[in-house]
């Protein structure tokens, strides 16, 4: 009797455990994996802040603090300056992680979502009859969501797939979103064309648009929207200052736009995977006064800049 005590101590002993030995381990895994995400140059937060404060550089002419109405020609979008302040501090990141990825698959396998909240202002000049320029300041609350799938071997965590960076403002005035992106390199086949219908797309490294040295690529954007129309722009560049760019593109139908860029100016590192945002933002919003509401919404897709021979780079 005292031997079947003892035995059936122990073994609850080993139970009590064992749920204490995973918890630690799963959070393990949690710290890793976050560490991961915030230093990946496929999800830092370079990835969101490429949308914000840093957006305002101009592409010819202008200068100012509000530097750069970032206009091709006056037949193409009305007179406008216009940038988005987000303060230090302005952009709030969480990440939920989930292990397993879904039900069922092995605890080697993780899905993350990465939150950003973001405030600041949105500050815009399109009257040039006044002396001084009026200047509107508007609220920006915008929020972004990208998902991660990762793996587990070695002992490390890795990057698998990973969607589009969706940007939506919050309780906007009126719905505004981007639906679909496409792009095309003079470097691809013609028959090559990378194509995004959904937000909810996860991307493998080797899916995501690559471009070599000298390409021209052309964009193509369709946005929706409840309410205003809107006008689109692009953010492309290098990770960091001081090469970085925000251009409009071109109109081709109510809310479809196109854009043609050239990879080269940015910089000669490489291999590099660089931010891009591809930015739809209201009407009113900029060419409306501060009793304008501030409504936009933007995708943000890496991409990557190297030579046929060149690896694609790691996390």
């Amino acid at each position: 009797m005292r031997k079947t005590l003892a035995t059936v101590a122990i073994m609850l002993l080993v139970f009590s455990l064992v749920p204490l030995g995973c918890t630690k381990s799963s959070e393990n895994d949690e710290e890793a994996i976050r560490t991961l995400l915030n230093s990946s140059a496929y999800t830092n937060e370079e990835q969101t802040r490429g949308y914000g404060a840093d957006d305002s550089t101009p592409t010819q002419g202008g200068g100012g603090f509000l530097a750069g109405s970032l206009y091709d020609g006056y037949d193409t979008i009305p007179f406008v300056r216009f940038r988005r302040f987000i303060p230090a501090g302005g952009i709030s990141r969480t990440i939920v992680i989930n292990i397993p990825a879904y039900p069922a698959y092995p605890d080697t396998t993780a899905l993350a979502t990465i939150n950003s909240d973001i405030q600041g202002k949105f500050l815009n000049c399109f009257d040039t009859t006044t002396n001084p320029l009026y200047v509107w300041r508007k609220s920006v609350h915008d929020q972004a969501v990208r998902k991660v799938y990762l793996t587990k071997h070695d002992n490390r965590w890795h990057v698998r797939k990973l969607s589009p960076l969706e940007f939506t403002t919050v309780d906007p005035a009126y719905e505004l979103r981007v639906v679909e992106l496409s792009a095309h390199a003079t470097s691809w086949p013609v028959s090559d064309t990378f194509c995004l219908i959904t937000a909810d797309t996860l991307l493998t490294r080797d899916e995501l648009p690559c471009f070599v040295p000298a390409d021209t690529v052309t964009v193509w954007v369709t946005a929706t929207t409840t309410g205003d129309s809107c006008w689109a722009f692009l953010h492309h560049g290098r990770p960091k200052w001081p090469f970085r760019w925000r251009r409009p593109y071109f109109k081709t139908g109510t809310m479809t736009f196109e854009r043609t860029w050239h990879i080269g100016p940015e910089g000669y590192e490489r291999p590099q995977v660089r931010p891009s945002g591809h930015d739809a933002i209201g009407w009113s919003t900029l060419l409306g006064d501060s009793s304008k509401p501030y409504v936009a919404a933007a995708w943000g897709v890496p991409y990557i800049v190297k030579n046929p021979d060149e690896q694609i780079p790691e996390e």
